[in-house]
């Protein structure tokens, strides 16, 4: 058996991320309500999160050193192993490296540095950063390895295009209290879990 993880929102506490992001700005004398709406045309220009551009937005509302606020960004995320969901080790002792892969969707080094600082890719066999649709990465990993699979993730976009491209993974919709997805409805998800204990507990059942 594979099992296929995402990160942000699954293992990785984005939002706690941020809020670190916010102290940062908040020191800086921009408002929570400025940080959040910059986050999310951030987001919206880049089709992800971007920490220059962020920092940019920033800078055309007001001046400030902008050399020092990125270095400050960057203290944060060489920190991003204190980010890391405590069920994720859990759930990773009680499987072989082998079965692991993690599938996350970035377009900027961000991702890679936030993925790369949290110290978690050890325990998996195949670290997969794509910009693409992730059903098109499962179809992937579905034909290479020729075994049952089990897909995680907390978007139900991704969920819903992986089981309708293949409907023999199995699929689980996560919604973890602060993810960035809880609002968004699965249409075609096996499962809907709220942390990695009741995913492992649903493969251990499946694998009996």
């Amino acid at each position: 058996m594979k099992i296929v993880l995402d990160f942000d929102d699954t293992i990785f506490n984005t939002h706690r991320l941020m809020r670190e992001f916010l102290k940062v700005f908040q020191k800086e004398g921009f408002k929570k309500d400025q940080f959040w709406q910059i986050y999310k045309e951030c987001k919206k220009r880049m089709g992800d999160f971007d920490e220059d551009l962020f920092v940019d937005l920033f800078y055309e509302l007001r001046n400030f050193n902008k050399e020092e606020i990125s270095k400050k960004i960057d203290s944060v995320i060489t920190k991003s192993n204190i980010f890391i969901y405590s069920d994720f080790f859990d759930f990773v002792s009680d499987y072989k490296k082998e079965e692991l892969i993690l599938l996350s969707f970035g377009t900027t080094k961000f991702q890679k540095n936030k993925i790369e600082n949290s110290g978690i890719s050890k325990y998996f066999n195949k670290v997969i950063i794509t910009s693409r649709n992730k059903a098109d990465d499962m179809n992937y990993i579905k034909k290479k390895y020729n075994e049952n699979v089990v897909f995680i993730d907390d978007k139900a976009e991704a969920i819903d295009d992986v089981k309708k491209r293949l409907p023999n993974v199995v699929t689980m919709k996560m919604e973890r209290p602060q993810g960035g997805h809880t609002d968004t409805e699965s249409k075609l998800a096996d499962y809907v879990i709220k942390e990695l204990n009741e995913a492992k507990n649903i493969i251990n059942k499946l694998n009996n």
